[in-house]
């Protein structure tokens, strides 16, 4: 079965891209706060290490909002969109594991 591509569909992909950063960026925001509480409340360095996990392993992260994402977007036929939000996880997954592995290595 061939899918036609239409017109709005490139930048439908660029848009869903983006809309996965502003969640990438909601969700590092809410670590920051997240350890940012922990700290005040006496957690001392627990609340660094809240921040850091929360960034290190946003590839793995990223799957609480992108499968519910992809699936709604599917449903609704928003091709472009479902595209786009694959692609971001795809690249956020591949930059940020790249970075995670290599501190590992050093």
């Amino acid at each position: 079965m061939t899918q036609e591509r239409s017109p709005n569909q490139g930048l439908g992909m660029i848009l869903g891209v983006f809309l996965l950063f502003g969640c990438h960026a909601a969700l590092l925001i809410f670590f920051f706060l997240l350890g940012m509480v922990v700290s005040v409340a006496g957690g001392g360095y627990l609340g660094i290490g809240i921040w850091i996990i929360g960034a290190i392993f946003l590839f793995l992260w990223q799957l609480l909002y992108v499968i519910p994402l992809v699936w709604w977007f599917r449903r609704r036929r928003y091709w472009g969109l479902m595209k786009g939000v694959i692609m971001g996880a795809v690249l956020t997954a591949l930059l940020n594991g790249t970075c995670y592995f290599s501190l590992i290595r050093n």
